[in-house]
């Protein structure tokens, strides 16, 4: 059974969202004649899964700085989140209030109002009374005819026999006038005529509802606000049937008819004025009784009472997992008080979980101050753990961001203190491999304990990713300071990038991929050193080309000739092969290479160059390395065109043809074939460099 590498159907087979993966293979395994079949199904499963690697990789190369942008974005969103919710808590609770105020409605106070007809009466009697009560929302609660009193006091000194005491008579004088009691004012309306009284003007108003007084020349009548109103009930002595209104720094006195009448104006000023203060403290009265009795239920128990009492003792002892223990089981107990409760505004239940969340702050304090103080000491690393307890507290109480910066502050530290620890070894490169060893080592564990400690918080994970990009930046900064990594040394630097690279490969096939945070880290620095060694050679080579004879190579010794073929050979070039065409001997010892000695050391240059760079190609510094290699094989060929240009001699012309035919036919067409695998599309480049063959072959012939 032979299935085709673009079969559709055979690769739709694996996206369908029902794949059954054992149904597959018992359907192959059913389906196959002999192991051919099944060798066949292997290798197209091992394409399948080759390509899929592939596109991922180059999806995870094409996005991942837009990923890390993201993660550290979404880092300090999540803070931002959690101080959102704490915010809208306490809107929340702020809402609740007002609603349970907006609740209390106020009802209607006054005892009722006059018929229709009734008003158009008394506007007819009060000539002036329509220009108060134009506005519609006012409503007459009571009306009456009343005599208001004026009081004339005068002093008659009488000489009395045997006595020399004063004594004050008074008198007063009533005016008839006509009350209106509405439901914002009160209305005092005269006669103009005294004798018959029928026809009334406005001459008070007194203001009920409104704190301001408002004094109008213009008017006929005055207005007074009810700053401090107050009905006094007038006993009957002088005056009967009287009560008087006091109100700012003045005070009226009214005389009714009978007593009836006076009980009923008074009763209707105070159920005016009085009413909803009563009613307001009345049920401000029922509240506290009720909330009396919600609080003797709410504190039963003598471990609700003691609670900050004893979180104030256990952080004192830092017994920090019992005061953990006791704040949530205090949270729990006034969540579920107020669910029973349905919800209602609690004053008490309030103030002890602000209580709890104070002590909630002060542990977290604590915390904080102990492991940035221990990290600032470098301690050991079974101590630095032992605080991941301090950080398990934090995440049970809902500090997960805080939990989560507390513990990169631990493996910061950690990984401060392994580092130092490495032995600096005389060989360089085994000091590189040894201090990589280490940081992966110390990177897969922080990953573990990460694992341990927020595996039940996904989010957490971006925070991970940012805490480790940074660790590796630092790395890399640490061995690029101390000379490691840089422009000296360009082979040792490309195998100390190499090591980096392996090793982070070895920890993506492992757990999580970084291979592409190093590259992007080390992509800036790295361009730095191709491009550095590109004008060291360059420099080397325009030298040599200054100073070259264009004779052939001689080598007087065998082993000499041995010396150069286990160069070539270091290089990963077989130098006996390489060089064959290009070789002649002269006597057994004396050997002669039909080579310019500037062509033998650019080959040597740039076979090391090529071949450092190959070992740590990867995408994103493919354009640099192209760029570095087609730029010096042009400028190797562009010494021999200026050289053919300058001279007639044929000889020298054919000497320096063979030179050619050696770079691009033997040394480029090698680096050519060695790197088409890994550049994929920029091989057109490389190709492009082959049509100066052309060129050169001209002006050697004209």
């Amino acid at each position: 059974m032979e299935y085709s590498d673009a079969d559709p159907s055979f690769r739709a087979r694996f996206i369908v969202p029902k794949f059954d993966p054992d149904s597959f293979i018992q359907s192959i395994a059913s389906k196959s004649i002999g192991s051919e079949d099944l060798v066949n199904m292997k290798r197209r499963m091992y394409l399948i899964s080759s390509e899929a690697k592939t596109d991922l990789k180059q999806n995870v190369y094409r996005n991942h700085t837009k990923f890390i942008e993201t993660a550290k974005q979404v880092a300090s969103l999540e803070s931002e989140v959690y101080q959102l919710q704490s915010l809208l808590a306490d809107e929340k609770q702020l809402l609740n209030t007002v609603k349970e105020s907006l609740n209390i409605q106020t009802q209607s106070d006054t005892s009722g109002t006059l018929e229709t007809d009734s008003c158009q009466s008394l506007l007819r009697h009060c000539q002036s009374l329509g220009l108060v009560s134009a506005n519609p929302d006012r409503r007459v609660i009571y009306t009456g005819k009343l005599l208001e009193v004026k009081t004339d006091n005068h002093s008659n000194n009488q000489h009395l026999i045997n006595d020399t005491t004063m004594k004050q008579s008074s008198s007063h004088v009533t005016q008839p006038c006509y009350g209106l009691l509405c439901t914002d004012c009160f209305i005092i309306a005269k006669s103009s005529n005294i004798r018959t009284a029928t026809a009334y003007d406005v001459d008070q108003v007194i203001k009920l509802q409104r704190n301001s007084i408002n004094t109008n020349d213009n008017d006929a009548y005055k207005q007074y606000s009810s700053t401090s109103v107050e009905i006094i009930n007038v006993k009957d002595d002088v005056l009967r049937n009287a009560f008087s209104i006091k109100y700012n720094a003045d005070t009226i006195t009214m005389m009714c008819e009978s007593a009836q009448i006076k009980k009923n104006w008074i009763e209707m000023f105070e159920s005016l004025l009085y009413t909803r203060t009563r009613r307001l403290t009345r049920v401000a009265s029922l509240q506290t009784q009720e909330e009396e009795v919600f609080q003797e239920e709410f504190f039963t128990e003598d471990w609700i009472t003691n609670t900050e009492e004893n979180l104030t003792i256990l952080l004192a002892e830092r017994n920090l997992q019992e005061a953990l223990l006791l704040i949530l089981k205090g949270r729990k107990y006034a969540k579920n008080f107020l669910i029973e409760h349905k919800q209602q505004l609690l004053p008490f239940v309030d103030d002890y979980i602000k209580t709890i969340q104070e002590k909630e702050q002060d542990l977290r304090k604590i915390i904080e101050k102990e492991i940035f103080t221990i990290s600032e000491r470098g301690c050991s690393t079974n101590l630095l753990k032992h605080y991941y307890q301090r950080i398990q507290i934090l995440k049970q109480l809902g500090y997960v961001p805080k939990a989560c910066d507390l513990f990169f502050t631990i493996q910061y530290s950690l990984m401060k203190n392994t580092l130092k620890q490495t032995k600096i070894e005389e060989l360089n490169v085994a000091f590189v491999e040894n201090f990589a060893n280490t940081f992966f080592t110390r990177l897969v564990d922080s990953y573990y304990e990460f694992v341990q400690i927020f595996k039940d918080q996904r989010s957490t994970f971006t925070k991970f990713i940012v805490w480790m990009s940074k660790e590796i930046e630092k790395l890399i900064t640490i061995l690029h300071n101390q000379q490691y990594i840089g422009t000296k040394n360009f082979t040792f630097s490309m195998r100390n990038i190499e090591i980096l690279l392996t090793k982070a490969d070895e920890f993506s096939a492992k757990l999580i991929d970084v291979k592409f945070i190093f590259e992007e880290q080390i992509e800036q620095l790295l361009t730095q050193i191709i491009r550095a060694q590109k004008e060291l050679i360059i420099d080397t080579l325009r030298q040599r080309h200054r100073d070259e004879k264009w004779i052939p190579v001689t080598f007087q010794t065998r082993e000499r000739l041995n010396q150069l073929f286990y160069e070539f050979f270091e290089l990963g070039v077989d130098g006996q092969t390489f060089l064959e065409s290009f070789i002649k001997e002269q006597t057994e010892d004396i050997t002669q290479i039909d080579l310019a000695p500037s062509t033998l050391q650019f080959t040597k240059a740039y076979l090391t160059f090529s071949r450092d760079l190959f070992k740590i190609h990867y995408l994103s510094i493919n354009h640099v390395i192209v760029e570095a290699l087609v730029e010096l094989i042009k400028l190797h060929l562009k010494y021999y065109e200026r050289t053919l240009n300058k001279t007639n001699d044929n000889n020298l012309k054919n000497f320096i043809m063979k030179n050619v035919d050696f770079s691009l036919n033997y040394l480029f067409h090698h680096v050519e074939q060695m790197y088409t695998p890994k550049i994929g599309t920029s091989t057109k480049f490389l190709i492009k460099v082959y049509d100066k063959m052309d060129k050169l072959r001209n002006l050697a012939h004209s």
